[in-house]
């Protein structure tokens, strides 16, 4: 749990000692992100609204909105990915590298975006056993609430646990590098027990969010969707950054000091 403490800590520190130096690195991306939410809730709240309520089977949206809304959702995930970039490159690069060194060469930034979706579709398989055991564990212990939301919290930990083991290959991607999900496997195999205990610590942090993002919910669609981007955005640029000290650490040899 020491060592989980001390990488969680490092990748909280780098993100947070200097504020303005980190919005400034990501900046590109957050208008990217924010703007992708903001046209969305301004061209296609209908259909955003009809999503909010496709319990209550609201009548469809307009067909545009939803080409609307399917197109800043990619530009979304694209910002998303730019974001990741610039933050593992910012650091891995030493901080002292000019802006235009950070920023990602067209064919680095959409090698990366290839290489997050091999990724993407390699964990969805490993983690089809995970999902496959924890409907069998829910379908052991009932449907009590308590019972559910112990369940969720374990497969959340088991995902994020995963996504630590396998996810070296974006760092290594927004340097410039080749890794193999195996490669990634192998590499922190060191650390497998320690990343438990990180995974839990990533785990509190996105359920605090949630908390945040349940108690500040606006009513309007477009308002709660830039209210979710900007949560979004944090719970990913702790994620991104945990990525990139592991990868300092376990690949490139740097301390956590």
């Amino acid at each position: 749990m020491i060592q989980a403490t001390a990488l969680f800590t490092h990748a909280l520190n780098m993100l947070f000692h200097a504020p303005a130096t980190t919005l400034r690195v990501i900046l590109p991306a957050v208008f990217w992100v924010m703007g992708a939410a903001a046209v969305a809730g301004v061209l296609a709240g209908d259909a955003l609204g009809a999503m909010d309520q496709v319990i209550d089977r609201a009548a469809p949206p307009p067909t545009d909105q939803l080409l609307i809304l399917i197109a800043c959702g990619l530009a979304g995930i694209l910002g998303y990915a730019l974001m990741a970039v610039l933050w593992h490159r910012h650091v891995l690069l030493d901080r002292d590298a000019t802006g235009t060194e950070v920023r990602p060469g067209a064919r680095l930034f959409w090698s990366y975006v290839w290489r997050a979706i091999v990724l993407g579709f390699v964990q969805f398989l490993a983690a089809i056993p995970i999902g496959i055991a924890m409907l069998l564990v829910g379908g052991l212990t009932g449907s009590s609430p308590a019972a559910l939301l112990l369940i969720g919290l374990v497969a959340g930990v088991a995902f994020l646990w995963l996504a630590l083991r396998l996810s070296l290959v974006l760092p290594a991607a927004a340097m410039g590098h080749v890794m193999a999900v195996s490669e990634s496997w192998r590499a922190t195999e060191p650390l497998s027990r320690t990343l438990w205990a990180l995974a839990v610590l990533l785990a509190v942090v996105n359920t605090l969010l949630g908390v945040i993002a349940g108690m500040l919910l606006p009513a309007d669609p477009g308002l709660r969707l830039m209210l979710d981007s900007v949560l979004y955005l944090i719970e990913g640029l702790v994620f991104v950054s945990m990525l990139t000290t592991l990868y300092g650490h376990l690949i490139e040899g740097r301390e956590l000091g």
